[in-house]
C-alpha cells in the first residue's frame, strides 16, 4: 500500500520528532484514528512520554486515501538524520509518499519519499520491532492514570526554567517536591523554592525525583500529578504526557 501526502507541514513534523528524540534516537510513530501518535520510553521505563496530534496538522492527505482500519506504523533508526533530511527543503512545499507492507495485524512502512519540484530524498524506514516494543492502549492508560494522585499543581515553563537553574547549585542527582501548608515546594541540598502556593489534594506529601528527567519536558506549561511511585506531567499546550518514576530513598 502507498499513501500519497499532498503536503507535509515541515515545522510540525520536525517538532513532533524532536519531542521524541530527547528520549530515544529510534523514532516510532503510528497513524491511527485520524491522529499521528507516539510513545517513547527509557530502557527501564522509568520515564515514558506520549504525544499525539491530528494527522491533518502534519500530513495533508486526500480524504479516502487511507482505506484500512489497521494501524499504520512508521519507524526510523536515526531521528537526527530524519529531521536533517526535512531541513534540506528550507521550508519550501514538501510532498511525500509512504510505502507500506501489510502484516496480519497492521501495515509497516518500508520507505518514505519526500520531494518537491527541485529535490527528492528517499528515506528508508526501519522495522519497529527491531528497536521498540510497542505499548498497548491499556498500558498507556495505566502509565498515565492519575486517579491515585496525592496532589496536583500547575508548573509554568518560566518556573521550570528557574528550577533547572537551581540544579546547578549542588552536585546531587535528585531533588524533592513537597506539598505543605505553604504550597508546593521544591527542595535540594542547598535550596528551597516555593513553586506555587496553590495545589489540589493532600498536604504533607513528598516525593523525590532525578533531576535529569526534567530535560525531557518540552517548552510548555504543565499540570503535575504527584503519585507515590511516579509524577505524571500533562502539557497544557499540547496532547503530550510524561510519566517520571519517583526515587525510593527511604525518606
Amino acid at each position: 500500500m502507498k499513501i500519497t501526502i499532498q503536503k507535509v507541514d515541515q515545522t510540525n513534523f520536525i517538532n513532533f520528532i524532536n519531542r521524541l528524540k530527547v528520549i530515544d534516537s529510534f523514532v516510532y510513530f503510528k497513524i491511527k484514528g485520524g491522529t499521528i501518535q507516539a510513545s517513547a520510553y527509557l530502557p527501564q521505563r522509568d520515564a515514558v512520554k506520549h504525544h499525539r496530534l491530528p494527522i491533518s496538522q502534519v500530513f495533508q492527505i486526500e480524504e479516502g486515501t487511507i482505506t484500512t482500519t489497521k494501524e499504520l506504523k512508521v519507524a526510523f533508526f536515526d531521528a537526527q538524520k530524519l529531521t536533517d533530511a526535512f531541513k534540506q527543503f528550507e521550508y519550501d512545499s514538501i510532498q511525500g509518499e509512504i510505502e507500506f507492507l501489510e502484516n496480519d495485524e497492521d501495515f509497516v512502512a518500508t520507505s518514505f519519499r519526500i520531494f518537491n519540484d527541485e529535490l527528492e530524498i528517499q528515506l528508508a524506514c526501519s522495522e519497529p520491532s527491531l528497536g521498540y516494543k510497542d505499548l498497548t492502549d491499556s498500558q498507556i492508560s495505566t502509565i498515565f492514570n492519575v486517579d491515585d494522585a496525592s496532589f496536583k499543581f500547575d508548573l509554568e515553563y518560566g518556573t521550570l526554567s528557574k528550577v533547572k537553574n537551581l540544579f546547578g547549585l549542588d552536585k546531587e542527582e535528585t531533588f524533592s517536591i513537597e506539598a505543605s501548608t505553604k504550597g508546593v515546594e521544591l527542595t535540594g541540598n542547598t535550596y528551597n523554592m516555593l513553586v506555587t502556593p496553590d495545589f489540589e489534594g493532600d498536604g504533607g506529601k513528598k516525593v523525590t525525583l532525578f533531576k535529569k528527567y526534567l530535560s525531557l519536558l518540552d517548552k510548555e506549561d504543565y499540570t503535575a500529578n504527584v503519585l507515590d511511585n511516579r509524577v505524571v506531567m500533562s502539557s497544557n499546550d499540547s496532547e503530550t504526557l510524561l510519566t517520571i518514576a519517583t526515587c525510593n530513598t527511604g525518606a
